[in-house]
């Protein structure tokens, strides 16, 4: 998995496909919990509801957290789990 961080800016590049990677970003997202705002670049055609779970979590403590997604599978993913406004989702 290809992960790159700049400030409050997390573009994840490719497939999250094993438990390692999983724990990264969570690991990652966790270490931003003090951001007022968190602005993840998926290029993945999944997101794992482990980390749809953090996020949540995180939008709970009033992080604003804005996904731009590459994908449209995920985009529809996320829609049908009615995410799309929760965490600013939009298509890219």
């Amino acid at each position: 998995m290809n992960v790159e961080i700049k400030g409050n800016v997390i573009n994840i590049n490719s497939p999250v496909v094993t438990l390692s990677d999983v724990e990264k970003i969570i690991q990652i997202l966790r270490s931003k919990e003090n951001e007022p705002q968190i602005i993840l670049n998926i290029k993945s055609f999944s997101l794992p509801s482990s980390i749809i779970g953090e996020l949540l979590r995180l939008n709970d403590q009033d992080v604003s957290i804005i996904i731009n997604v590459y994908d449209n599978t995920l985009y529809e993913l996320l829609d049908a789990l009615q995410l799309t406004k929760k965490f600013k989702i939009r298509m890219v």
